[in-house]
């Protein structure tokens, strides 16, 4: 089954990370393991190229992460848009969870913590019909976790808003402020 995984948000408001700490986990479980494509190259969906569908199908079944995009910035269409960077604590990483067939686990929870990420700027970060896709997981069971995000809402005199939110199955699930 492919998940994805997307923040409602109004119009105006852009994502611009999800991130983990020691004080704010981020955890993605997926008991089962993940599907991950030999022919994605990334952690992202930098390496999710259409033109590879027809000849390799299980390619979009690719499990990644991302903020607004399921192919690379530049294959997107979306003027300023911004592939992921990725920042993680070198002493856990945490990107074979989008890498590594069969991972199960995905969990940033040190003082350094770790994050997606993209610009305030990047249009990706925007939502399309009130929604910005944040990953995509490929699994033969079911996914829950626990995913903070870092968004710049456009009222003004609020600087940003961080967001936490649970789930477990499918289904759409309230985030609570961690400012």
């Amino acid at each position: 089954m492919r998940y994805e995984i997307h923040a409602l948000l109004p119009d105006s408001d852009r994502v611009s990370a999800v991130y983990g700490t020691d004080t704010d986990p981020l955890r993605l479980r997926a008991p089962k393991g993940v599907f991950n494509s030999p022919y994605n190259g990334s952690w992202s969906s930098s390496g999710m190229n259409p033109k590879f569908f027809e000849l390799m199908p299980d390619m979009q079944d690719d499990t990644f992460a991302t903020i607004g995009l399921r192919t690379s910035a530049k294959l997107s269409g979306v003027m300023r848009a911004e592939d992921p960077t990725m920042v993680q604590d070198p002493s856990e990483p945490w990107d074979d969870f989008f890498t590594v067939n069969g991972e199960t686990s995905l969990d940033v929870s040190t003082h350094t913590g770790g994050s997606w990420f993209v610009l305030r700027t990047a249009a990706n970060g925007a939502p399309v019909e009130g929604k910005v896709m944040l990953a995509q997981v490929t699994t033969s069971g079911g996914i829950s976790g626990a995913l903070n995000l870092q968004i710049f809402p456009a009222t003004a005199g609020i600087e940003q808003h961080r967001v936490r939110f649970e789930f477990d199955g499918t289904g759409r699930f309230d985030g609570r402020l961690v400012d």
